[in-house]
């Protein structure tokens, strides 16, 4: 019988996490359980690299990275990201829809979690490449005709040769000016005489006063003499 393979031992990298998520669950201080979902997160990071690894090349869905803050997350693109569950022990994949938050998968187990983010990965390219099989749409419904003035109704068409664009303006001119005064003489007898102004028949009235008072002076000098 062959004998089976031995386990591959753990790297450095992994036993520094290993014991601060060890001495975060032994002295529950705030900064140390923060380095522990760190190190948790980290441990599921690593086990996505060769799923991204597989992502074909220019393809920028995807920017999986841990940010540690208040709340460290290991984002796997803008809407769907993973987060410690309150026991710090469970792993939380949350996605953000129209409908809110929702979880995709709630485990203390790393594999099970990284298979649902890989067959999420997996449905997001699908898409894609749909989206990019798609025909694009050239038949755009015909706008309806503009209600427009003259001026702007008459005026030529984009591409018209140049007797077209001028015909087309001197249309749009003659439609835009307005109407000519008539000069023909008003209508009506010769006999009704000048007509004057408001003003013209106020200056008379002022000047048939001024010779009627001067007529009544006149006399009353004369009458004075006899």
């Amino acid at each position: 019988m062959d004998p089976k393979p031995a386990s591959p031992r753990p790297g450095l990298t992994d036993t520094i996490r290993a014991i601060r998520i060890e001495e975060a669950e032994r002295t529950g201080v705030v900064v140390a359980l923060r380095e522990a979902d760190i190190a948790r997160l980290d441990i599921l990071h690593d086990r996505l690299k060769p799923v991204l690894a597989d992502i074909p090349r220019g393809v920028d869905l995807f920017d999986v990275a841990v940010t540690p803050g208040a709340t460290p997350r290991l984002w796997i693109d803008m809407i769907a990201f993973v987060e410690m569950a309150r026991d710090k022990r469970s792993y939380r994949f949350l996605q953000d829809t129209r409908e809110g938050r929702r979880v995709m998968v709630e485990s203390p187990d790393p594999a099970a979690v990284a298979e649902r983010i890989t067959a999420y990965i997996a449905r997001r390219l699908i898409e894609r490449e749909r989206l990019l099989a798609m025909p694009p749409v050239l038949d755009y419904p015909a706008l309806p005709p503009a209600d427009l003035p003259p001026v702007f109704a008459a005026m030529p068409a984009p591409g018209q040769p140049p007797a077209a664009e001028a015909a087309a303006a001197a249309e749009a001119a003659a439609a835009a000016a307005p109407a000519p005064a008539s000069t023909a003489p008003p209508s009506g007898s010769p006999r009704e005489g000048v007509r004057f102004s408001g003003l013209g028949a106020f200056v008379l009235f002022l000047l048939g006063i001024g010779v009627g008072i001067g007529g009544v002076l006149g006399l009353a000098q004369v009458a004075a003499r006899f």
